[in-house]
């Protein structure tokens, strides 16, 4: 579309815009009006920067754009403007936009885990590929208990907070791939259905459940959120839909990193819970609620945060003027 017809049928508009993003307060027909706008806007200039992203119209309505933006998500423009917006927009939101790959994840997840543990529990020959029956005995009677408990409370945190981190970085940085996060993904859900097995097989099912819950919902929760981003990854590239593929997997991978870094400091609260709450001697429905509340907090921040971030037309990815503009194409 023209540029010049564009300016000549909105350009009323966008300087109401401009106008309502100036005041400090809105009343709500006010914010209703600005939403409005943004959302026209915003539509406006991804026509303009497609045909003509160094014309003078598409500058101007970008400025109109980003500060229309920053007042609706209230992210001051600051020096740590950058981590306001990183913790207020772009993680909340990047979270929000997993929350159905998230769901299929953890479905197939515990279905594998659940399977796996009862196909293992019911086929004796499949326990005896762990060990003898006394190899089975003392992991399930011992081992798997003073796991949490044989190293400092401190030390045994930063251990597992570090190696869930890891995990986590290397299924959405190695997702592009598919395959990696698929055969990880399936590795740790079998070894969780058959360490379940060997305590069931023992009558030890209390301690399994005790002993897992209370860190696991959290950390389970994180791990499968990363292999959720690291399959959207992967999918950005095999169906990039309208757009290049080159710029689809570069504006994925731009939001999707944002869920690595997140990732890694939410797994901190986990490895906390593991280190000091699921060994300490404490009631354990005290234990569990502790996991639940952490995992129910984060999943409160993300789905207030990233609705509201999403309902307002924001994105995860840098500004148009950071990354790139972005070209329809039917040759990919």
């Amino acid at each position: 579309m023209d540029p010049n017809l564009l300016v000549q049928l909105h350009g009323d508009a966008w300087l109401e815009l401009s106008a309502l993003a100036k005041k400090n307060t809105l009343t709500p027909k006010q914010t209703t009006r600005f939403l409005e706008l943004y959302r026209a806007a915003s539509k406006d200039l991804s026509r303009i920067t497609t045909v003509a992203p160094d014309s003078l119209e598409a500058a101007r309505l970008s400025a109109i754009v980003h500060r229309s933006r920053n007042h609706l998500s209230s992210v001051p423009s600051g020096g740590l403007s950058g981590i306001a917006r990183f913790f207020v927009i772009s993680l909340p939101l990047s979270l929000y936009r997993l929350r159905w790959d998230f769901v299929i994840v953890a479905a197939g997840f515990l279905a594998v885990a659940v399977l796996s543990g009862i196909w293992a529990g019911t086929h004796p020959e499949v326990l005896e590929t762990f060990g003898d029956r006394e190899f089975r005995r003392q992991f399930a009677e011992h081992d798997f208990v003073d796991y949490y408990k044989e190293n400092p409370n401190g030390f045994f945190a930063v251990g597992v907070w570090t190696n869930n981190a890891w995990i986590a970085v290397q299924f959405v940085l190695l997702g592009i791939t598919g395959a990696y996060v698929i055969v990880g993904l399936f590795s740790n859900a079998v070894n969780v259905g058959f360490s379940g097995a060997m305590m069931f097989e023992f009558d030890r099912a209390s301690d399994f459940f005790l002993y897992i819950l209370p860190h696991g919902i959290p950390e389970i929760s994180c791990i499968i959120l990363a292999a959720a981003a690291g399959l959207r990854l992967f999918f950005a590239w095999v169906i990039s839909g309208p757009r290049l593929r080159r710029d689809k997997l570069a504006s994925e991978a731009r939001s999707l990193l944002v869920v690595a870094g997140g990732l890694v400091l939410l797994l901190l609260g986990s490895g906390l819970i593991e280190g000091f709450v699921t060994p300490n001697p404490i009631p354990p429905a005290l234990k569990i609620a502790i996991g639940v509340a952490y995992t129910a907090a984060v999943v409160v921040y993300a789905w207030y945060f990233g609705r509201r971030a999403s309902a307002a037309g924001l994105s995860a990815d840098l500004d148009e003027h950071q990354a790139g503009y972005a070209v329809i194409s039917t040759n990919r």
